[in-house]
C-alpha cells in the first residue's frame, strides 16, 4: 500500500512539472506573436531622395549614411529614331534630350564627360538633329501670316479630334466660318500665354514652339522677331494683332473670355 502511495505522489509531480512545462512553453509562444505583431506595424524606411529636388540633367543619389546630394545622371538611352534627336545651340546633335541634359550638367561643374569644357551650359535649339537652316526668303515672310494662320487651324480641328481642345471649341467653330481664320490666332496667343496671364507672350512662353517648329519653318524666328515691335522680348496682344494683321480688340476681348472660363473650371 505504501510503495502505491509513492507511486501516486510520483506521478503527481511528474504531472505538475510536465504542465509547468507546457505553460512555460506558451508563454513563449505568447512573446514571439507579440514580436511579430510589432514587426508589421513597423513603419517602412522612407526614400530621403523622395524629397529631394534636383536640376536639369541631375538625379539624387544616397551616400553611405543614406544622406541624399544631387550629382549627374550617370547614364543616358540613346534614341534609334532621329526625330528624337535634338541640337543645341551649338550646333551639336545629341540623341536624346536626355544626353543633352546630362552634358549640361557636366559642364556646368567642369566634370570630366563634358563635350566641351569652355561651356558652362548647353541649350536645347530645336528638336531633331542638327542641320543648315536656310534664311527665310522675303515672298516667305510676306506669306508667313497666312501659312500661320492655316497651320494653327488644322492643328486645332486635330486636337478638337482628340477631345483636347476644351474652352477653344468655340473659336474652332467661329474660324470654319472665317476664310482668314483668325480666331486660330486668337486660340495660340490665349493658349501661349498662360504663366502669367498677362496679355503678353514671353520668350520663355514661346520656347517650345520655336523648337518644336524652328527646323522645318525658317521663317517662324524672323516673324517672331518682326512682331515684337519694341524689341523687349515679349510679344503683346496689340503686336500681335498687328503682325498677323488681325484686330487686336477684338483679341483682347476673347481672350479674356477664355481666362474668365478658365477660372470658373478651377473653381
Amino acid at each position: 500500500m505504501r510503495k502505491t502511495i509513492v507511486a501516486l505522489l510520483l506521478g503527481l509531480v511528474f504531472t505538475a512539472v510536465y504542465v509547468r512545462a507546457n505553460i512555460a512553453d506558451d508563454d513563449d509562444d505568447v512573446d514571439e506573436e507579440e514580436v511579430d505583431v510589432e514587426a508589421v506595424e513597423a513603419k517602412p524606411l522612407v526614400n530621403p531622395c523622395e524629397n529631394k529636388v534636383c536640376r536639369r540633367g541631375e538625379q539624387c543619389v544616397l551616400d553611405v549614411n543614406r544622406k541624399p546630394s544631387c550629382a549627374c545622371l550617370m547614364s543616358c538611352e540613346e534614341e534609334v529614331d532621329q526625330r528624337y534627336w535634338v541640337c543645341s545651340t551649338r550646333n551639336v546633335t545629341y540623341k536624346s534630350d536626355c544626353l543633352l541634359d546630362r552634358d549640361h550638367c557636366l559642364c556646368k561643374r567642369k566634370e570630366k564627360g563634358c563635350s566641351n569644357r569652355n561651356e558652362k551650359r548647353v541649350h536645347l535649339d530645336y528638336f531633331g538633329g542638327c542641320r543648315a537652316l536656310t534664311d527665310c526668303p522675303k515672298n516667305e515672310f510676306e506669306e508667313f501670316p497666312d501659312r500661320l494662320r492655316e497651320w494653327l487651324f488644322i492643328v486645332m480641328k486635330q486636337l478638337a479630334g482628340r477631345d483636347e481642345l476644351n474652352e477653344y471649341l468655340d473659336l474652332l467653330e467661329s474660324a470654319k466660318e472665317d476664310a482668314n481664320h483668325t480666331d486660330a490666332l486668337i486660340w495660340k496667343f490665349c493658349d501661349l500665354d498662360t504663366s502669367p496671364q498677362d496679355r503678353r507672350v514671353s520668350r520663355r512662353e514661346l520656347q517650345h514652339t520655336i523648337q518644336s517648329l524652328k527646323a522645318m519653318e525658317h521663317c517662324l524666328v524672323p516673324f517672331l522677331n518682326d512682331c515684337d515691335a519694341n524689341n523687349d522680348r515679349r510679344i503683346t496682344i496689340r503686336e500681335w494683332g498687328n503682325c498677323l494683321k488681325a484686330d487686336h480688340v477684338k483679341l483682347e476681348n476673347k481672350c479674356k473670355a477664355i481666362r474668365n472660363a478658365r477660372g470658373q473650371k478651377r473653381r
